[in-house]
């Protein structure tokens, strides 16, 4: 009789064991960025609105004033993208800021930021530049246009 509550107990405390065990996050799908050359923290440079059409005739470029120069957008080693932004709103110097996961794949160049993608125009140790799709017309040509970003480390 002892043999046998030995044997219950036994089996039972082994099932016990694997469960829950389905609930444990899969760290295999976290990516790693810590060779990439993307991680790090990044200033803005330039951004241009740039047409729909081609992808390349410059409508406007815009240069930081000193407040958006404070920008600083920052891509982690675990997949996680930090933007403290700011912008002059009414004379004021507003400060803006924003984490979610982003994707950077180097044989495609794309850059997934908060499940928009963007086409990686250059990447270097100093200097990212990407085009990012908007909603907007700023031309009005009847095409959505784009704005690419140029950004330094």
């Amino acid at each position: 009789m002892k043999k046998f509550l030995v044997g219950i107990l036994a089996a039972g405390a082994l099932s016990s064991c694997s469960t829950g065990d389905d609930n444990l996050p899969d760290y295999n799908d976290i990516p790693d960025y810590s060779n990439s050359i993307i991680v790090g923290t990044w200033k803005i440079q330039t951004q241009y609105q740039i047409s729909g059409k081609d992808k390349t005739t410059v409508i406007s470029e815009t240069l930081p004033d000193d407040c958006k120069k404070k920008s600083t957008y920052e891509f982690k080693n675990d997949g996680k993208y930090a933007m403290i932004d700011y912008n002059t709103v009414n004379s004021n110097c507003e400060k803006t800021e924003m984490t979610s996961s982003y994707q950077y794949d180097p044989v495609t160049m794309k850059l997934t930021i908060n499940n928009i993608e963007n086409s990686v125009l250059e990447l270097s140790s100093s200097k990212l530049t990407y085009l990012a799709p908007v909603n907007q017309d700023f031309n009005a040509d009847g095409v959505n246009d784009y704005i690419k970003y140029v950004y330094f480390k």
